[in-house]
């Protein structure tokens, strides 16, 4: 489904497809990894491997992309909810402003996740996913620290993108920073936020597991992510993302719940991983 490595992989010995053609068949039941572990998504053939641009390319590709998304998410907080804006007659109301919010989002990533699960590069958009795959252990250790910086830095160039384009219009929504319903606490935020992520990186551990259903994992996270703004943005903000709110809660100043938003999508990922496992097909 993702990179696996960034390296030009070993050539196999010369008598390497030999041996396994001479090897006797074995069935294909538990001991298939495909059906017995999260590593399960796909290992990519060496040709492909060997097509991967550099992990630094990968890495600004992901810094485009964020940087990308939320532009967007701001551009169109402004254009949504912002004074003296026309579309805010046609969205009164938080409900729809959020359903337009979520059907966007929800649809960046479906886009963006189609083409980088085909072609193993960037488009994760979100520190949580990178951690969470590396734990599920299909995503390899030296790029994730490479793609959080990235998503991160993209989170904020996106906001001051923003910034400068729409200046005192952007800043007038907040510059798009989420905040939790009256009466939610950051450990309320905290917790629900986790188990939104839990649930998402779950459902990527049972579709990768499951290579016949990897090409609908697309729409389907499309779906998710869409419904978490949708149904959580009134009660803990929906945000599922650490790079969706570091760079306008900075922007904004709103930085009083910004430690639950950054942490509790990569403990949803943890929780996840360690509940793979029970995932695993018998």
């Amino acid at each position: 489904m993702t990179l696996t490595s960034f390296e030009t992989p070993t050539p196999p010995p010369p008598d390497a497809s030999a041996a396994a053609a001479a090897a006797p068949s074995t069935s294909s039941s538990s001991t298939s990894p495909s059906s017995t572990d999260p590593s399960a998504f796909a290992a990519p053939s060496a040709s492909t491997a060997a097509k991967r641009p550099p992990l630094s390319l990968v890495a600004a590709y992901e810094f485009a992309l964020t940087t990308a998304m939320l532009f967007i998410v701001v551009t169109t907080v402004r254009w949504v909810a912002g004074p003296g804006s026309p579309l805010t007659d046609l969205l009164p109301t938080l409900t729809s402003q959020l359903l337009v919010m979520g059907l966007l989002v929800g649809g960046i990533v479906t886009a963006v996740l189609g083409p980088s699960m085909r072609h193993e590069t960037a488009g994760h958009l979100n520190p949580a996913v990178s951690i969470g795959l590396w734990m599920l252990r299909v995503f390899p250790g030296k790029a994730v620290l490479p793609f959080v910086v990235a998503q991160l830095a993209g989170s904020v160039a996106g906001v001051a993108l923003a910034d400068l384009v729409w200046g005192d219009a952007a800043a007038e929504v907040g510059y798009a920073a989420l905040a939790p319903g009256q009466g939610w606490g950051s450990g309320a935020v905290l917790a629900v936020e986790a188990a939104a992520m839990t649930v998402i990186m779950l459902i990527v551990a049972f579709f990768g597991t499951r290579p016949p259903l990897l090409r609908f994992l697309p729409p389907v996270i499309g779906a998710c992510v869409a419904a978490v703004i949708i149904f959580l943005g009134p009660l803990s903000g929906g945000a599922g993302n650490p790079a969706r709110q570091l760079g306008p809660a900075l922007f904004s100043g709103t930085t009083g719940h910004l430690w639950a938003y950054l942490l509790a999508p990569v403990a949803g990922s943890a929780v996840a991983a360690a509940l793979a496992p029970l995932l695993r097909r018998r």
